[in-house]
C-alpha cells in the first residue's frame, strides 16, 4: 500500500510526547508522560501513585480503511465507554480511555486496568485483537498533572486534523478512493459509473443493458478496477499489453493481471506472426512488342547476373559501368554460384536472387554436402511473370538421400566449424528454426527459407521453383502486347504444388480437412470437377420452407437455400479456381434429408473441420436426387457469405507501373481484372496478393485463450475496453477467435459464439464527451 503518512510532527509521530516536549515551557518536569506496558493477558498496571492522571490509548501504526476500538475496565469497576480510532488515523494518535476524579484528592494510588482491543475492516463487524497483535496495535500512556490534562485537551483536535489529512490524501488515490471521490476521479478521465449491467436474453439471443437494482449504482470496487485502466502511464507495446492482460511471469504462470479472475488463472496469448504478401509482375508492351523486347535486352545487358563462365557472359559483365570493386564482387559471386549450381550459358538471374542462391550453396559446402543443384530454367523472355524478369529459377528437387544427408549434417552439433562466418550463422539459425524430416518437407524449404528464399514451389514432380520473393505459387497471366485503350484481361492464380490450376489454399485446405475427417473415422466425401459441379448445381430444385433437409442444414449453422436460381447464377460467375464442390457420403446425406439429429451433429463437426483448415465459406445445395453438395471456397459465396471465417482467405490487389512512357489503368481488386493501357510503352502489371494460413495479417495482432476457457459477459466487456485502450494507431486487434469460441453468454460455463450483431455489444468505459464534467455523473 502507498505510504499515506503526513509527517507533520517530524520523525516522532506521537502527538502526546511532542506536546509535552514543546508546550510545558518554563515549568519543565511539571508534565509527566509514562508509557504503560500492555500484558499478554490484556492487563496494564499503573504501579505508582500518580498525580491528576489521564490514561490514553495510543496507536502504534497507521490505520487504513479500518476502525479500532479500545475498551478499559478498572479493577473493581465497570467497563468504561470505548475509545475509538476512526479510519485513516495516524500512528501516535491517542484517545482518552480513563480519567480518574481528582477534584478532592489529586493523588491516585496504583491501579490495574483490563484492556479489550477490537478491530473492524471497512463495513465489517468488530473482532477481538489479543496477545502480541494487540500490543503491536495499541499501547497505553499516562499523562500526569493539571497542565498535562489542559495541554492534552487543547491539542486533542490535532489528532482529528492529522486523520483528515491522511483521509484526503488517500481518497485522491485510486486504491483507496470511495463513493464521491471515485466519481470525481472518473470525471477526470471520462469514465462514468455504471447504472446498468449487461444481460443475455437466451430466447432472442440479444445482449442488452438492464438497470441495476437498488441502490442502482456500480459498486466502488468494480468501478475502481475500471478506472485503473486509465490512471496509468501506458505505451501500447507487445510487452505492455501482455503485462496488462496477464501480469508478470512466464507463460506457464497463473494470470496476475487485469484478468486474474479467469478460470484456472488462464493467460492470454498475443500472436503477431504475419502471413507475407505474395507478389508477381508481368510485362505488357503497349503499342508495339519492341518496348518489351528492348527492355528485356537491356535488363540482361545491365542488370542480371550471368553465372556461366563463357566469353559472352564475361564480356557482358566487363562492359558494365561499375566500380572495379563492385565488378570484383560480382565475379566472385558468379564463381561461388558455379561451385553449387549447374547453369546453362544463357541463364541469368536477378542480383538479389543470385545472392540468396549463393547463401544456400555456401551452407551446403560448409556442411560438407557434395550436392550440385541443376538449374533447369532461369530468366526467360517468354516465361511469364515467374521468369521474364529473372525473379525465379527452376532447379531439380533434392532426392530423399540428399535431404537425409543434409538434415544429419546440420543437426550434427559436433561438426567442425568452417571459416565462412555467413554460412555458419545461417546453419545455426536453420537449426534453431527446426529441420523437418524428408517426408515432412520434401522440397528442403527449411534450407531455402533460412538463406532468403521464401518461395520453394513444386512446379511438377521433377521441378522446384525458387524465388527470393514470397510468391506461394502465384502467377499472373497477361498478354505480352496490348493496344492503347484496349480492354486487356489479366488473371492471377495461387497455384497449388504441381501447378494443377486450382487455388493453393483451397486445395490444400480441402486435402487437410479430408485427412482430418477420415482420420476421425468418417466416410470420405467425393470431389467433383468444375464441369461436374456446374451440371449438378443446375439440378438443384426449389424447396419450400420447412422441409426437413432445410431444417437440418439450418440446425448445423449453414444457409438453407430454398430458391436456388439466383444462388446458382451467382456461383457460375465465380472463378473456377476459387471454388470446389464435394458430395457428402450417401448415408450422411440421407440422414440430413430426414433431419436426423445425429446427421446434423456430424455435419456441424464437418463444418468445424473445414473452418479449422482455413477455408472461408461453405454453401450446401441439395440436388434433385437428394444428394447433398457442399460448395467450398476461400472467398465469400452467395447466400453464405464468409461463414467459416471473419474474412476471405485470399485476395488480390492490382497496380500498374509505367516504364518507358507506358501507362495504364487497372481494376484494383479481384483474381481476374482488366487492364486498360492509356499510353504506348511498357506497363508492369503488379499483383500484390495474400493467402491467410492461420497467421496474422500485417499491422494486426491476435488475442487468444486456451481451449475450454470461457469469458463471462463482464470479462468480455472488460477485455474489449482494455484492447481499445492499448490499440496502437493503424493496427488492428483481431478478437474473432475469442468472440467465436470463448464467451459464455448464458452463464453455464460453456462458450457460445457471438453473432455478428451481438459481437460489439459492450459498453464503452470511456466517454470522452463527459471527460471532466463531474456534475453530470
Amino acid at each position: 500500500m502507498t505510504d499515506l503518512r503526513v509527517p507533520v510532527d517530524g520523525a516522532d509521530p506521537s502527538v502526546d510526547r511532542n506536546l509535552v516536549d514543546q508546550l510545558e515551557g518554563p515549568w519543565a518536569g511539571t508534565v509527566r508522560r509514562v508509557v504503560v506496558p500492555l500484558g499478554a493477558d490484556g492487563t496494564a498496571d499503573v504501579d505508582w501513585t500518580s498525580r491528576h492522571p489521564l490514561l490514553t490509548a495510543v496507536l502504534r501504526r497507521d490505520l487504513g480503511e479500518e476502525t479500532v476500538r479500545v475498551r478499559v475496565t478498572p479493577d473493581g469497576g465497570g467497563e468504561l465507554p470505548a475509545g475509538v480510532f476512526a479510519p485513516w488515523s495516524a500512528a501516535g494518535a491517542s484517545v482518552p480511555v480513563l480519567a480518574p476524579d481528582t477534584a478532592a484528592e489529586p493523588l491516585v494510588p496504583a491501579f490495574r486496568v483490563t484492556v479489550r482491543v477490537e478491530r473492524a475492516a471497512e463495513n465489517g463487524a468488530f473482532t477481538a485483537v489479543t496477545g502480541t497483535a494487540a500490543r503491536d496495535l495499541v499501547e497505553l500512556a499516562v499523562v500526569e498533572g493539571n497542565l498535562g490534562r489542559l495541554l492534552y485537551a487543547a491539542t486533542y483536535e490535532k489528532n482529528r486534523l492529522r486523520r483528515a489529512l491522511r483521509e484526503v490524501h488517500a481518497y485522491r488515490t485510486l486504491g483507496h478512493a470511495r463513493r464521491d471521490a471515485l466519481d470525481r476521479i472518473g470525471a477526470d478521465v471520462g469514465v462514468p459509473r455504471f447504472i446498468d449491467e449487461l444481460v443475455h436474453d437466451v430466447a432472442t439471443g440479444e445482449v442488452y443493458a438492464r438497470r441495476l437494482p437498488d441502490p442502482g449504482r456500480e459498486p466502488d470496487a468494480a468501478y475502481a478496477a475500471r478506472l485503473g485502466l486509465y490512471r496509468r502511464f501506458l505505451l501500447p507495446t507487445p510487452g505492455a499489453v501482455r503485462r496488462l492482460l496477464n501480469g508478470p511471469g512466464a507463460p506457464t504462470d497463473p494470470n496476475t493481471g487485469l484478468f486474474a479472475d479467469l478460470p484456472g488463472g488462464a493467460r492470454f496469448t498475443l500472436r503477431e506472426e504475419d502471413d507475407q504478401f505474395a507478389v508477381a509482375v508481368a510485362l505488357v508492351a503497349v503499342g508495339g512488342a519492341q518496348h518489351r523486347t528492348n527492355f528485356l535486352a537491356q535488363l540482361r545487358r545491365d542488370r542480371l547476373i550471368l553465372p556461366a563462365n563463357t566469353p559472352p557472359n564475361n564480356t557482358t559483365h566487363a562492359a558494365r559501368a561499375l566500380p572495379a570493386r563492385r565488378l570484383a564482387e560480382i565475379t566472385a559471386l558468379r564463381a561461388s554460384l558455379r561451385q553449387s549450381y549447374a547453369f546453362d550459358s544463357a541463364h541469368g538471374v536477378a542480383p538479389p536472387l543470385a545472392v540468396a542462391l549463393d547463401r544456400a550453396g555456401r551452407v551446403c559446402r560448409a556442411l560438407g554436402a557434395s550436392v550440385t543443384w541443376q538449374v533447369k530454367r532461369a530468366q526467360d523472355d517468354a516465361g511469364g511473370s515467374r521468369y521474364e524478369l529473372g525473379l525465379g529459377v527452376n532447379v531439380t528437387p533434392p532426392t530423399a538421400a540428399q535431404l537425409a544427408d543434409l538434415r544429419g549434417r546440420i543437426l550434427n552439433t559436433g561438426r567442425a566449424v568452417t571459416t565462412d562466418a555467413t554460412a555458419e550463422a545461417l546453419i545455426v539459425a536453420a537449426r534453431a528454426a527446426g529441420v523437418p524430416t524428408a517426408a515432412a518437407d520434401p522440397e528442403a524449404a527449411w534450407l531455402w527459407r533460412a538463406c532468403g528464399l521464401p518461395t520453394a514451389h513444386r512446379v511438377d514432380s521433377a521441378t522446384l521453383y525458387l524465388s527470393h520473393l514470397p510468391t506461394r505459387g502465384l502467377a499472373v497471366t497477361a498478354p505480352t502486347t496490348a493496344a492503347v485503350q484496349a480492354a486487356t484481361p489479366v488473371q492471377a492464380r495461387f497455384h497449388a504444388p504441381g501447378d494443377p490450376g486450382g487455388n493453393a489454399l483451397l486445395l490444400g485446405g480441402l486435402a487437410d480437412a479430408a485427412a482430418a475427417w477420415t482420420g476421425a473415422g468418417e466416410t470420405a466425401w467425393a470431389g467433383l470437377t468444375d464441369a461436374q459441379a456446374r451440371t449438378r448445381w443446375a439440378t438443384v430444385p426449389t424447396r419450400p420452407a420447412g422441409q426437413p433437409v432445410l431444417l437440418a442444414l439450418a440446425a448445423a449453422g449453414l444457409p438453407a437455400v430454398g430458391d436456388p436460381g439466383p444462388v446458382v447464377a451467382a456461383l457460375n460467375q465465380l472463378p473456377d479456381e476459387l471454388v470446389e464442390t464435394v458430395e457428402l457420403p450417401a448415408a450422411l446425406a440421407a440422414g440430413l434429408v430426414a433431419n436426423q439429429p445425429a446427421a446434423v451433429d456430424r455435419l456441424a463437426r464437418l463444418v468445424g473441420v473445414l473452418r479449422d483448415n482455413r477455408l472461408a465459406a461453405v454453401l450446401p445445395l441439395v440436388d434433385s436426387g437428394n444428394r447433398v453438395l457442399l460448395v467450398v471456397s476461400v472467398i465469400g459465396l452467395p447466400e453464405a457469405g464468409i461463414n467459416l471465417s471473419e474474412r476471405r482467405a485470399t485476395g488480390f490487389r492490382w497496380y500498374t507501373v509505367g516504364l518507358g512512357g507506358g501507362a495504364g489503368e487497372i481494376k484494383a481488386v479481384g483474381s481476374r481484372t482488366v487492364l486498360r493501357p492509356t499510353a504506348p510503352g511498357l506497363v508492369a502489371v503488379v499483383a500484390l496478393s495474400y493467402v491467410r494460413t492461420g497467421l496474422t495479417d500485417p499491422y494486426e495482432f491476435r488475442v487468444e485463450l486456451p481451449d475450454g476457457v470461457a469469458l463471462t459477459l463482464a470479462q468480455y466487456e472488460r477485455l474489449m475496453n482494455v484492447l481499445t485502450r492499448v490499440c496502437p494507431l493503424g493496427v488492428e486487434v483481431n478478437t474473432y477467435a475469442l468472440r467465436r469460441d470463448h464467451v459464455d453468454l448464458d452463464g453455464d460455463g460453456a462458450a457460445e459464439p457471438l453473432r455478428p450483431a451481438v459481437a460489439r455489444t459492450f459498453r464503452q468505459y470511456r466517454q470522452r464527451r463527459q471527460r471532466g464534467v463531474y456534475d453530470q455523473l
